[in-house]
């Protein structure tokens, strides 16, 4: 059902291994996802999703206490035009009335080593929830550091919309969608 694309996700870099304690950090401003899809079976359209909200945190001494959760906003959904942007908040689709959040909550990180790593988790959409699985490798520009840290994640997922729900129109709007993910994380 879901075929997950890369994560870039630096978790764990030189200076962590010198911190014993968990290292937290809070989603940036500049943090977005990207929907991506085709209409008519030709035209592709997107959608951004800002103001996301959201925390890591990093333990370099138990992996399995490492945490990642990110609550995006579809108030904060924009399709560049007035009347798509109106359709995707609406019942049809998001819901933005009953379900005001979609939600990705992690349940593991796993090192698989060579700097790579998989992300375990949910993503929940409107009333439904689903497992997903993200794979990831460290990024050199992210700095783990207690006293101003910082985290840079960025990935693609490919989903079903009938999955969660939103299979309507399905002659003009293509399944699946393509999700674009940049996190930026700063430590509080």
């Amino acid at each position: 059902m879901f075929r997950v694309g890369v994560l870039l996700f630096t978790l764990f870099g030189g200076v962590i291994t010198a911190h014993a304690a968990p290292l937290s950090f809070h989603l940036a401003d500049s943090s977005y996802v990207l929907l991506r899809w085709q209409m008519i079976g030709k035209s592709d359209y997107h959608a951004r999703i800002t103001g996301l909200r959201g925390s890591i945190v990093v333990d370099p001494q138990h992996d399995v206490a490492d945490y990642l959760k990110v609550d995006m906003p579809i108030a904060q959904l924009d399709a560049h035009h007035r009347v798509l942007t109106w359709a995707l908040k609406s019942a049809q689709f998001f819901d933005q009335a009953q379900y005001p959040n979609v939600t990705f909550t992690s349940s593991r990180i796993v090192d698989m080593g060579d700097g790579r790593y998989r992300v375990l988790g949910t993503l929940k959409i409107k009333q439904i929830t689903r497992p997903v699985m993200l794979y990831g490798k460290r990024s050199g520009d992210s700095r783990l550091l207690s006293s101003g840290g910082y985290l840079r994640l960025s990935g693609n997922i490919t989903l079903s919309r009938q999955a969660f729900g939103m299979g309507q129109y399905p002659a003009l709007v293509a399944d699946p969608i393509n999700i674009d993910i940049v996190l930026v994380a700063t430590t509080p």
